[in-house]
């Protein structure tokens, strides 16, 4: 593979990491994948409260909070948080037209949380928790969970983003993703936060893709990471990936891996 290089670990301002998301949020749902798995097993862990308030801090467009809204009954209410106007109005819009009503959004970054003291049952957090001040969010979900209460971290650590099709065949895109957590260091802050796992699970996925299919995902950003990349190294790289694929794949339209993502449940 040739070597492509970067000067230094890039970083995006805030407003620009706005912007990508304001840009994405009508087309986010067609180039992600949405996993089940972790949406089960916190439907199982919930499974003896009666009723449920929860919030989803980092929703996005919504595609995990519609789907627990799908696995819950009317007695579930859900606050869906995220700090771009964009993907709100386009999550509200998707839960209007499919009339549902127990929901609400709430324009916020996950450092200061829009929600009461010991107010919910339970906060997720799916893929998002690397764009926090993780020690800031930590601190308002001990704030704002009830007694009794779950936090729910659904992400990627470094090391599995590294085995993944962009991690092994995207120059530099391990370099650029700093923002991932270890599980040892997210033990760690969760620790400080004087909140304790109580469980975690790794779930792996066997993901099969075309070539085209890849790089229409990678062209639209569908990873937050393809937006460090300047125009033209982003370019130079996306070249060397179609390369990359050919090179290790006899059927451009069987790509096949494993992606990995851990689930962890966090109590007060």
């Amino acid at each position: 593979m040739p070597l492509l290089k970067i000067k230094s670990k890039i970083k995006l301002k805030p407003e620009k990491m706005y912007n990508h998301f304001s840009t994405i949020a009508s087309k986010y749902q067609s180039v992600r994948t949405l996993d089940i798995k972790p949406i089960l097993h916190i439907k199982e862990k919930l499974a003896q409260k009666e009723k449920i308030k929860m919030a989803d801090v980092g929703c996005g467009d919504g595609r995990y909070s519609l789907e627990l809204l799908k696995s819950f009954d009317d007695s579930f209410y859900i606050n869906c948080v995220d700090y771009n106007k964009n993907m709100l109005e386009t999550l509200e819009s998707n839960f209007r037209e499919r009339n549902i009503a127990n929901f609400c959004v709430l324009q916020s970054d996950a450092n200061s949380l829009p929600l009461h003291n010991n107010s919910m049952d339970c906060i997720v957090t799916f893929n998002a928790v690397h764009h926090f001040d993780i020690t800031k969010f930590l601190s308002e979900s001990l704030r704002s969970l009830k007694k009794n209460g779950s936090l729910f971290i659904y992400t990627r650590l470094r090391s599995q983003n590294n085995r993944s099709v962009w991690g092994k065949y995207f120059p530099l895109f391990t370099d650029m993703e700093n923002r991932l957590y270890e599980l040892n260091e997210l033990e760690s802050h969760i620790k400080d936060a004087g909140m304790k796992i109580n469980f975690n699970r790794v779930f792996e996925y066997s993901r099969v893709s075309s070539l085209d299919r890849l790089v229409q995902q990678a062209e639209n950003k569908h990873y937050s990471t393809f937006a460090l990349y300047e125009k033209e190294l982003f370019l130079k790289s996306l070249e060397i990936f179609k390369q990359n694929i050919k090179n290790n794949f006899k059927d451009l339209n069987q790509v096949n891996w494993f992606d990995e993502n851990i689930l962890l449940e966090i109590r007060k």
